[in-house]
């Protein structure tokens, strides 16, 4: 996991110049102007203004001039700018399809996150007992968006990802990688997949094994993912998928009636490089959690957030929403899905926090404030319109009882040093003990007369197993009444902001007006349309699994001349 970072020191200085748009942001298209047939990624530039008495636009509205003084043109069949999850599956699939591919990543290295991967339909869920109609997660994510996303985009990965992961678990058997039951805290076991609806979390999700993994980390500290990641790359590389690393992709080459062949680059030298692409060019660029003038027009609840612990410094800057929007792209129909946990990185040691249980939550003032189910974005948004933007979970003496309850086939792991982590907790002042309710109320700063009745209130209701307030199921009621008492902060964390281009049921890149850009493609989460305003784990693992579902399918489409629709993957 990433060492914490203050989101907004994060940001300083990197793409927080933007301006914004007199009256707010049009968020259905990207509505460019000035040249249609390039652009700059740098935000300052594409943001320099605009004459007095204008209307003031965004960087994503307002193309720079056309870069000219191209040192060197290279020619492939497939460019692909961006070596996260997504860029390096898409490479590896239409590399071993015999495809010429170069793969443009601005960072130093591939880039890796997280722990799950989500799949439907796999063989190994199949074995394991759990087989679904493919359509019960389409709907579900359909439904989440309020249905402002697109249907047929979201059945590809439904549909299709059990046949990718099955080839995944072939690619890993002769390297001892083989697939297991997701790991991290996220994904969900027991009775959660018999929960009503609202709660209700399937376990799609799988991490990627060898052998010394300490939970969802690896013996030599990298998170499971990298496992996965790595194993791609190899795959691609030895396929003769090319990587050019520290470079820069500026510009795409092309316009969107007339399509995308190719992207202008900054090479690692300074120097301006063309990588033409004559099967199409692959935007997997990543969030845009790393661009502040996005969030505030896109997820400006993600600005409630503690911290940003997933995005690599100087990574995710929307550079593919940038360049698609300078060459006539449009934008998906809904507001992001600002994927926000519960945790930030210095609050993964210790397992009674929110991230794993259910404890009661109370606001500034004292008062139960939300549904505290360990259920993302549920607790973390409700956290995020507090009074002052603070909470905190309270728990009792009697917590072992209640991680056996709430977690009974996982409390061993849950439980295994927990005492200790407390005491170092307690010590360092993050994890507040108190022998009354008033002492407790006094320590995390609310008024003692509201925080007493709160728990009252929400004590009588555990007792009846019935939460009348916010529906919280009988078998998460946790009261609050055996000395000592607890407290500890409920934060939260950015992960990622999944937000992008218009795209169809193919992963091509759309106008604003639904007419497609020939060449130019977008997948993982550049891809707009697939999530919309929030980001529920009722299927956790999804992002990851259709970064590497639409990566392997639109990899060996490309490949091979045809589309997803038509492809028969091998």
């Amino acid at each position: 996991m990433a060492m914490e970072l203050d989101r907004r020191n994060f940001l300083k200085g990197a793409l927080a110049t933007g301006a914004v748009v007199a009256g707010g942001a049009a968020l259905a298209g990207c509505s460019p102007s000035g040249s249609s047939d390039s652009g700059s990624t740098d935000t300052t530039t594409a943001t320099s203004g605009s004459t007095e008495g204008t209307e003031v636009k965004h960087a994503w509205e307002v193309a720079p001039e056309p870069i000219t003084d191209v040192a060197e043109t290279k020619e492939y069949n497939i460019v692909i700018v961006g070596a996260g999850l997504a860029g390096i599956s898409t490479a590896e699939a239409a590399a071993r399809n015999g495809a010429k591919v170069a793969v443009i990543e601005r960072m130093g290295e591939i880039s890796i996150r997280g722990v799950d991967v989500g799949n439907i339909g796999s063989n190994f869920h199949k074995s394991n007992g759990f087989d679904i109609d493919w359509h019960i997660p389409a709907r579900q994510l359909h439904f989440d968006s309020r249905q402002k996303t697109n249907y047929e985009l979201i059945s590809v990965w439904a549909s299709r990802s059990g046949e990718v992961f099955d080839y995944l678990e072939k690619l890993g058997e002769p390297q001892g990688i083989s697939m297991v039951h997701a790991l991290s805290g996220t994904s969900k076991y027991d009775m959660w997949s018999e929960l009503d609806s609202q709660w209700r979390v399937y376990p799609d999700a799988v991490s990627f094994v060898r052998g010394g993994e300490t939970y969802d980390v690896r013996d030599d500290g990298k998170s499971v993912n990298w496992t996965l990641g790595e194993m791609l790359y190899n795959s691609a590389t030895e396929n003769g998928a090319e990587f050019v690393f520290n470079t820069h992709a500026e510009q795409l080459v092309g316009d969107a009636e007339g399509g995308v062949t190719g992207v202008i680059v900054t090479a690692e030298d300074g120097s301006h490089v063309q990588y033409n692409g004559a099967k199409g060019v692959v935007l997997a660029t990543g969030d845009i959690g790393g661009n502040q003038e996005m969030i505030d027009a896109f997820a400006p609840i993600a600005n409630r957030a503690d911290a940003n612990t997933y995005t690599p410094m100087g990574g995710n800057t929307g550079d593919g929403i940038l360049m698609g929007c300078w060459i006539g792209a449009g934008l998906q129909k809904s507001t992001a899905a600002p994927m926000i946990h519960q945790f930030t990185a210095d609050s993964l040691a210790l397992n009674l926090t929110s991230f794993i249980m259910c404890w009661l939550a109370v606001d500034s003032e004292g008062k139960r404030y939300g549904a505290e189910m360990p259920f993302e974005p549920m607790l973390t948004n409700a956290r995020m319109n507090t009074i002052g933007n603070v909470a905190w979970s309270i728990f009792d003496s009697d917590y072992e009882k209640y991680v056996k309850q709430q977690q009974p086939s996982r409390y061993e792991r849950f439980l295994d040093g927990v005492e200790d982590v407390m005491a170092e907790w307690e010590e360092a002042g993050t994890l507040i003990k108190a022998d009354t309710l008033d002492e407790l109320a006094e320590a995390i700063g609310v008024p003692a007369e509201a925080f007493k009745a709160t728990v009252e209130r929400y004590n009588s209701m555990a007792e009846a197993g019935e939460d009348v307030d916010f529906a919280v199921p009988a078998e998460f009621l946790a009261p609050v009444q055996t000395a000592p008492f607890y407290a500890t902060k409920n934060v939260c964390s950015l992960l990622t902001i999944p937000f992008g281009l218009h795209c169809n049921a193919e992963s091509q890149v759309m106008t604003e007006d639904d007419k497609v850009i020939p060449g130019l493609y977008a997948v993982g989460n550049v891809q707009g349309d697939f999530f919309g305003d929030d980001y529920p784990v009722h299927f956790p693992g999804v992002s990851h699994g259709r970064c590497v579902t639409f990566g392997e399918l639109v990899g060996e489409a490309l490949a091979k001349d045809t589309v997803i629709s038509e492809l028969e993957f091998e």
